[in-house]
């Protein structure tokens, strides 16, 4: 009887973990509807040819020169060096913009006279150090703004036993950075979010009778409320963003002339420049194969020279509405998503392109989903264990496995659909006036453009071995999953 109960209940397992897997592999109707069509290899190998005959000049986009002094709080990552790229293109003076990064700006930005700090945002002397070194005579009297990018990202982290990891950089190098940029005088501050910061926790565990993950579709506005509980979020980053969200949004004061406000970018930041490795499309393309179970999963990605536009256009906006008689509304202390302009793509469409144009190997074997999220919980006792009560005796997990936890599984599987409708009005409707210039398969194609350039000069290493996926939510940001990065 005991055997006959034991093979039952395995069976019933069986079952119940086959019906988990099948949800997860499903395409609900209201995503499918929001985005009906998928890419082609001909369109892509088209919109290829396109930017290697005309590439893509988003210069028109940029807002106005301000005639400002510029800080840069990391300013060698991806979104923050495309915010100093932009700033130089439109004609602020370089002895004007200041990086402060824990790593070095190319040589290309130092060589035109950009200057940079050496920074450790946690450090609060570090930092108010970095804001005291003395300006060129030239520039030392214009108004200064500041737009802070940094974060450290560990997307497997969900306990709240761990969130220190995060708010550390994320909430007090925020608070650090904006006290320093106060009484250093700053008149406008703009800081990275995330459109992770509203994202819902997904539920998998569903019932035998229903076919989708609960939560599984998520369209993200800037009206859509945040989640309360902690458990509620997608992970720990999302948490400490929130927190380091509201910071920066509660201290604009128009009284003061310390004026604030943050970019939600949208999941998947991914492009060329400073960072570009550690993308979601520089780290499948320096994989060159990468198992998943996504290919059906739709999703908002977004450029990030989109993203370094809104930051510049939310500051000419604050601005504005600072000058004494100005009309427009005021958009101070609030935060605007924002995405490539174009419907939300799967993950397929990506791998299609990737591996349809990379002159280097690049392929997606598909695996099961189901599995891989039982060995999430499992790695995730494992470091709760190991670092609760026996970290003198368990090693810590390291490497691509570290980031295989349910959190990853809540952002990766979700259908996260990007509207950014309220960033796009006119300053007028009390928006930004965000028109972005580049679209998902144009800015793809425009990274592997430089990836292929990259191989014909044998400047690139591939890497050989076959692990886990990697989901990215760069701009700060914000790798969703990469090493981690911190400032």
């Amino acid at each position: 009887m005991t055997y006959i109960l034991v093979s039952v209940a395995a069976l019933g397992l069986v079952a119940y973990l086959y019906h988990v897997n099948s949800a997860m592999k499903r395409v609900p109707e209201e995503a499918q509807k929001l985005s009906p069509r998928r890419w082609t290899p001909e369109e892509v190998k088209v919109a290829y040819q396109k930017v290697v005959e005309n590439p893509i000049n988003v210069n028109k986009s940029i807002p106005p020169k301000q005639s400002r002094r510029y800080v840069v709080v990391g300013g060698s990552g991806l979104v923050g060096g495309w915010i100093v790229q932009h700033l130089l293109a439109r004609g602020e003076s370089p002895s004007a913009i200041r990086i402060l990064d824990l790593l070095c700006p190319t040589k290309e930005i130092l060589d035109l006279g950009v200057n940079y700090i050496k920074t450790n945002i946690t450090d609060e002397l570090a930092v108010d150090t970095a804001f005291d070194h003395p300006w060129p005579e030239s520039v030392a009297q214009l108004p200064l703004s500041v737009f802070h990018t940094a974060a450290i990202i560990r997307p497997q982290d969900r306990m709240k036993m761990l969130l220190f990891l995060h708010t550390k950089v994320n909430v007090d190098g925020t608070r650090i950075v904006m006290n320093a940029a106060k009484r250093n005088g700053a008149s406008c501050f703009v800081s990275t979010s995330s459109g992770s910061t509203l994202l819902h926790s997904l539920k998998f565990w569903i019932p035998p009778w229903v076919k989708i993950p609960g939560r599984a579709v998520q369209l993200l506005s800037d009206s859509s409320p945040a989640p309360e509980k902690h458990e509620d979020f997608f992970g720990n980053y999302s948490v400490s963003k929130l927190e380091a969200e509201r910071l920066v949004r509660s201290a604009d004061d128009l009284s003061l002339n310390f004026r604030t406000g943050c970019i939600r970018p949208a999941n998947g930041i991914y492009g060329i420049g400073c960072d570009a490795a550690m993308t979601i499309t520089g780290i499948y393309l320096r994989r060159g194969t990468s198992p998943s179970w996504l290919h059906h999963v739709i999703q908002s990605f977004v450029n990030a020279e989109n993203v370094s536009i809104a930051h510049l256009l939310y500051e000419q906006r604050l601005i504005e509405q600072s000058q004494p008689g100005s009309t427009m509304p005021n958009i101070g202390g609030q935060s605007f998503i924002v995405t490539d302009p174009n419907p939300a793509i799967s993950f397929g469409d990506m791998y299609m392109l990737l591996s349809t144009l990379s002159k280097t190997p690049t392929n997606f074997p598909p695996i099961q989903p189901g599995p891989m999220l039982v060995m999430s919980h499992i790695l995730e006792v494992y470091s709760y264990i190991q670092f609760k009560f026996l970290p003198w005796l368990l090693p810590p997990i390291s490497g691509e496995l570290a980031q295989i936890q349910p959190s990853l599984f809540n952002i990766s599987d979700a259908f996260f659909i990007a509207d950014d409708s309220r960033a796009r009005k006119s300053p007028e409707q009390g928006g930004l006036g965000y028109n972005a210039p580049m679209t998902t398969m144009e800015g793809m194609c425009k990274q592997l453009v430089d990836w292929n350039k990259k191989v014909d000069l044998n400047s690139i290493v591939v890497e050989e071995k076959v692990g886990p996926l990697r989901v990215t939510e760069e701009g700060v940001d914000v790798n969703v999953v990469a090493p981690v990065k911190k400032i």
